[in-house]
């Protein structure tokens, strides 16, 4: 697994923040992730398995991943994503500070340009639905305490809840295998309420992970302990 990018976009009166990173060869995408307050508001996964099969490694996967993070940016600069944001985030189009403000290198290195590139790429991509998983409120989960987890589940396409999403809750650790801390599936408004207790942590570091799957995809939330 390839050490993926961070970035914070501010876009008219919001910051939003644009996270890629290597799923790994056992699950061989790029994922990047659009968050608003700990919310994912856009998603986009791109599959390297040709460049697997084809033998290639980190360097091509490394190349794929940094392109698709600068594509996002742009992208949201571009206002390509501005309908999905909406949906979460109210934007003022009218403020002129719309610039990045944690820095990402944008050098062009021959052939098209980046915002050819960044076409091609989202007029593909536009319309391919995919999975959103969101919390109702800010959590911060501690070791060692109960929480209640208020989620849904959204088309990344138009916004509508989706039911029957299966969630899963589980810690994983350095000291142990993972546990399934809770579960269940997503109702016709595509909400899940889940009571979790968290274990105490004595040693080493954990996390919580929350996926959730159906037939439009997978998606999921991490959070440090």
């Amino acid at each position: 697994m390839i050490t993926g990018h961070n970035t914070d976009v501010r876009y008219g009166d919001v910051v939003l923040h644009v996270q890629t990173e290597d799923k790994g060869k056992g699950n061989p995408f790029i994922e990047s992730l659009i968050y608003f307050g700990g919310q994912v508001v856009v998603a986009k996964r791109a599959s390297y398995a040709d460049l697997l099969e084809s033998g290639k490694g980190s360097d091509e996967i490394t190349s794929l991943m940094d392109r698709q993070h600068r594509m996002m940016i742009k992208a949201i600069q571009a206002g390509k994503f501005d309908d999905k944001i909406r949906l979460f985030v109210p934007l003022d189009k009218d403020s002129p500070d719309q610039a990045v403000t944690a820095g990402f290198d944008f050098s062009e290195e021959g052939g098209r340009t980046l915002d050819q590139v960044i076409l091609e790429y989202l007029t593909a991509e536009a319309e391919q639905e995919q999975l959103l998983l969101v919390m109702d409120q800010e959590i911060e989960p501690k070791a060692g305490r109960q929480i209640q987890m208020d989620l849904r589940t959204r088309s990344s396409r138009n916004g509508e809840p989706v039911a029957d999403a299966a969630i899963e809750v589980k810690m994983i650790s350095t000291f142990g295998g993972p546990r399934v801390l809770g579960s269940g599936k997503t109702d016709a408004e595509g909400v899940l309420s889940l009571p979790v207790a968290i274990p105490a942590v004595d040693r080493g570091t954990a996390a919580l992970i929350v996926t959730a799957g159906c037939n439009v995809g997978q998606a999921e939330l991490k959070y440090l302990l």
